[in-house]
């Protein structure tokens, strides 16, 4: 391929282009991409109006109440951007709350203060499901014309989700939140990793949504084990928070309680992001609950 810069806004797809082998051409990334290591190096170009460090209740409000003003989540370095002239700026399109959303990055180049050419390009990653990570995969592999890589990476891996799905069923029930306060249930490919993993999703089918759910649905769900795996939290954060919800005198009575199955997982790395890395999740899950 030809020289090129690349802005990356996206940790998955920065993930994946050190896959491809084309970190070298990386030029900036947003705030949030930490792997691989090396990509701390790089110029970060965005930043978070959200401080993890706060209570999940305050930073569900405050999300809230930007979505309803319309208001930005994260913020670009616009002169940073023009100073880098990326060719290419990579982004997604599945969740405005996790990372620089395709629209964003379309009204930023539209504005004033951007003084990008005309041809760089805009590639918006959606993989909401494995197939869908293997298609994004597939569209950065044609597009920098590293294909081969791109092949052989998804062929690894639909080894290792096969592998793993050959492996004994169980009659399990388990149930992903991705936040607890309030509770959400975990969408998209989680309730398919729960299904990779071999056992049964409480709540929530491959693809849908995440959602705030309510007491009333855990106790209904009648899970056999409860995962945290609060979005873009690590191991460490992950525990806090799943010594917190023994405190729930609404649920702390359940079976997963009783029987001492509450998981907590990087959720970071191996859960929230559509990368492969999503079927290590799922074989750490298998591994926590049949231990």
């Amino acid at each position: 391929m030809r020289l090129m810069n690349i802005v990356s806004l996206v940790p998955s797809a920065s993930e994946i282009l050190c896959d491809l082998g084309l970190n070298q051409y990386l030029v900036g990334v947003s705030h949030e991409c930490n792997f691989p290591k090396f990509l701390k190096k790089i110029d970060t170009i965005t930043s978070s109006s959200l401080d993890s460090s706060k209570p999940q209740i305050e930073i569900d409000t405050l999300v809230r109440e930007k979505v309803e003003k319309k208001a930005p989540l994260y913020e670009i370095d616009t002169k940073k951007l023009n100073e880098l002239a990326p060719d290419v700026i990579i982004t997604q399109g599945v969740c405005d709350v996790c990372a620089i959303s395709h629209n964003q990055v379309e009204v930023l180049l539209k504005g004033q203060l951007c003084t990008l050419p005309s041809s760089t390009n805009v590639i918006s990653l959606n993989g909401r499901s494995f197939s869908g990570i293997c298609d994004d995969i597939n569209t950065l592999g044609s597009y920098f014309d590293c294909r081969d890589r791109s092949n052989q990476i998804i062929e690894n891996a639909i080894f290792e989700k096969n592998k793993i799905m050959s492996l004994k069923k169980y009659d399990i029930r388990i149930l992903c939140l991705e936040w607890i306060d309030p509770y959400f249930s975990a969408g998209h490919w989680v309730p398919e990793q729960i299904e990779i993993a071999g056992f049964i999703s409480a709540i929530g089918k491959p693809g849908d949504q995440s959602r705030v759910i309510t007491t009333k649905e855990i106790i209904q769900s009648k899970p056999d084990v409860i995962a945290i795996i609060c979005c873009g939290y690590n191991k460490e954060q992950n525990k806090s928070f799943a010594r917190d919800i023994y405190k729930d005198e609404r649920i702390n009575y359940l079976a997963p309680f009783k029987n001492e199955k509450i998981f907590y997982f990087d959720s970071d790395s191996y859960f929230s992001r559509p990368t492969l890395r999503i079927i290590n999740g799922a074989k750490q899950l298998r591994e926590s609950v049949i231990s």
